[in-house]
């Protein structure tokens, strides 16, 4: 199914051509089991049939709920063979948050490890990873016609966070992430040679879009990290020789801060790439200073556009504190407020256009629209930017009111949205604060009602029941 082409422009093709190249070459592996390339390839294809006699149609969505692992690899390739859309949900999603998501996307199916909790009682199937999903992918037969799929068909949907309220669901296309996972790749270094650890989630757009599928399409092999632990990394990295990692900035606090930390344990690592918030200078000189060998690696990018820019270790110092240049196949640009571009070194919104931006934000158009304010070409990502005559960019403002807090985006107003929601509560107002290993928490102002009556500790309650443990304020003043 979509098994080998010329161009990487699907999913299914992306493993297909790894499998005919190096089919015993390892692929992915988890601390429970491994499997290589052709035996990936078959597996994909034994998912894609079960997802189509179990009636999922072209365009369906399923959604899964689980840690890294080997089976969420078998079912990303196997729904995308099946034209399936996989949505992606996050173990630190609320409750709430889970049954408002699996609702809107209307996914048929849940497959799931014991990330999701006994107690949640959802109104789809549902499949476990282990012996169920091994059952379950049996149930398509041997044999099966491929299912046509196109390059701009829907792939998966990976969240982000809302301005006004819910999550933003980000619909993306097989072209949109295939056609420059090769490049996004290159940039980073990977090479078929490497032993990639995937350490952040794969329900998110870094750990799945921007670091496993980059690495599939060079036919690297991936460690696929269940759960963050510095110590279980260091486990991993020796007994894998783990070559290369992409991680956000607090897993590499983690890495320094942990009481096992040795740098001779990390010593066949050569590059990590670090991604999703902003890397404080003093925590890069300690790292480049305890583990001079490794190179790191900037990266931006953004869930509607996937990796963007990239700054390697060789621009520094000359170009610390700059985010890099465009990655190969990637076009930006700084807008001005009349839609044209700025001349070097002049502030304005960094933008973005090609194949590789979102289908659109799933079931909002106008947020979809809104995204491309300076006409259909460009798509704006809320960060001011200076470019020099280098062609590297530096962020210096936000337009979007957002917190940043382990490489997780929080907007106040979904905060704001669930206080206001408690009776004894009249206004509030969510902002960051610093943290030395988060870079940013959630905190909290409140003014209570007339007659209202509360404490901090119940608000905090009161929005850790509707909101994922990330964006819950650790403090609350009224």
């Amino acid at each position: 199914m979509n098994r080998k082409g010329n161009e990487i422009i699907l999913a299914g093709t992306l493993l297909g051509n790894a499998a005919a190249a190096v089919p015993g070459r390892l692929a992915v592996i988890d601390p429970q089991k491994s499997l290589d390339y052709g035996a990936l390839d078959w597996s994909a294809d034994a998912v894609a049939r079960a997802l189509v006699r179990h009636g999922v149609a072209k365009g369906d969505r399923i959604a899964v709920l689980a840690r890294n692992g080997v089976d969420f690899a078998r079912l990303f390739f196997g729904a995308a063979r099946a034209g399936a859309v996989l949505v992606t949900l996050s173990a630190r999603n609320s409750a709430a948050e889970i049954h408002e998501i699996v609702e809107r996307t209307r996914a048929r199916l849940l497959f799931h490890d014991d990330a999701l909790d006994d107690g949640l009682d959802l109104a789809v199937p549902a499949v476990r990873f282990g012996e169920d999903f091994d059952r379950f992918a049996q149930t398509g037969g041997p044999e099966g016609a491929p299912r046509a799929v196109r390059p701009d068909d829907p792939l998966c949907i990976t969240f982000t966070g809302g301005t006004t309220g819910a999550p933003r669901g980000v619909l993306v296309s097989h072209r949109s992430r295939c056609a420059v996972a090769a490049g996004v790749a290159a940039a980073f270094g990977f090479s078929g040679r490497d032993i990639v650890c995937v350490s952040t989630p794969m329900a998110h757009v870094a750990g799945l879009l921007v670091c496993f599928v980059p690495a599939m399409a060079v036919k690297a092999s991936c460690v696929l990290q269940p759960r963050w632990s510095a110590g279980l990394f260091f486990d991993l990295v020796e007994r894998h020789a783990v070559t290369a990692s992409l991680m956000v900035p607090t897993q590499l606090y983690d890495i320094l801060a942990h009481e096992e930390f040795a740098a001779r344990r990390l010593g066949s690592l050569q590059r990590i790439v670090y991604a999703g918030a902003p890397m404080p200078a003093a925590l890069l000189a300690r790292l480049m200073d305890q583990l001079p060998w490794i190179e790191f690696i900037e990266n931006y990018g953004q869930s509607e556009l996937g990796a963007v820019t990239v700054r390697r270790g060789a621009d520094l110092p000359a170009k610390a504190g700059s985010i890099g240049r465009a990655i190969d196949g990637v076009d930006i640009a700084v807008l001005g407020a009349d839609g044209n571009t700025v001349a070097d070194g002049q502030p304005g919104e960094l933008c973005c256009r090609g194949v590789n931006l979102l289908l659109g934000y799933d079931r909002d158009p106008a947020a979809t629209a809104a995204l491309r304010k300076y006409g259909p070409d460009w798509l704006a990502t809320g960060d001011v930017a200076v470019r020099d005559r280098d062609g590297f960019y530096t962020l210096i403002d936000r337009i979007r009111d957002i917190v940043i807090s382990g490489g997780e985006n929080i907007y106040p107003s979904e905060v704001e949205s669930v206080l206001r929601d408690h009776p004894a509560v009249a206004d509030c107002a969510v902002f960051g604060v610093p943290d030395a290993r988060l870079g940013e928490v959630p905190v909290a102002h409140v003014i209570l009602a007339e007659g209202g009556s509360v404490s901090a500790a119940g608000l905090i309650a009161h929005c850790a029941a509707g909101l994922a443990r990330h964006k819950t304020p650790r403090s609350i003043r009224i």
